[in-house]
């Protein structure tokens, strides 16, 4: 067996590798936007909910009622915060996706490459020995040929 042919699975497996992390690295990406698109919802639900607030505050309200805006408002902050930090670290793993992807994108490429190489250079090799064996065998026949002669 060829080494080229030897190398094959191992290209197999760094081409698996490499489809596993360019799948990863899609759904990480989707993740990152599915917690961005959360995040400016949360955000604009709050600047809603600030113009509700103030309108009803223009109006006269109960510090009851004052209270559990404010409450809610608190509620509301903590759930931007939180969803921050959900976009940060989907950011963090889009990242890390990346490279994972780009190493593995890499060695990918550089097996294929060590492959055709190989393959160029065995296909010289046989080549060259069908020379060398044409020449054997003409040489042969020359030779048969003037002992047929002589």
């Amino acid at each position: 067996m060829t080494a080229s042919k030897r190398l094959k699975p191992i290209k197999q497996l760094a081409d698996s590798k490499q489809k596993v992390a360019a799948q990863n690295l899609g759904k990480s990406i989707g993740q990152r936007k599915q917690h961005q698109q959360q995040l400016e919802q949360l955000i604009h639900y709050r600047s809603e909910y600030l113009v509700s607030m103030s309108s009803n505050t223009a109006q006269g309200m109960s510090g009851v009622r004052l209270h559990q805006y404010q409450q809610f408002l608190a509620k509301l902050d903590a759930a931007i915060e939180q969803q921050k930090l959900a976009v940060a670290q989907s950011h963090t793993s889009v990242s890390e996706c990346r490279t994972k992807w780009q190493n593995d994108n890499s060695r990918a490429t550089a097996i294929d490459k060590a492959i055709k190489n190989l393959h160029k250079k065995e296909m010289k090799e046989a080549n060259k020995k069908e020379v060398a064996q044409v020449d054997e065998m003409s040489t042969q026949a020359f030779l048969r040929n003037l002992q047929y002669k002589g």
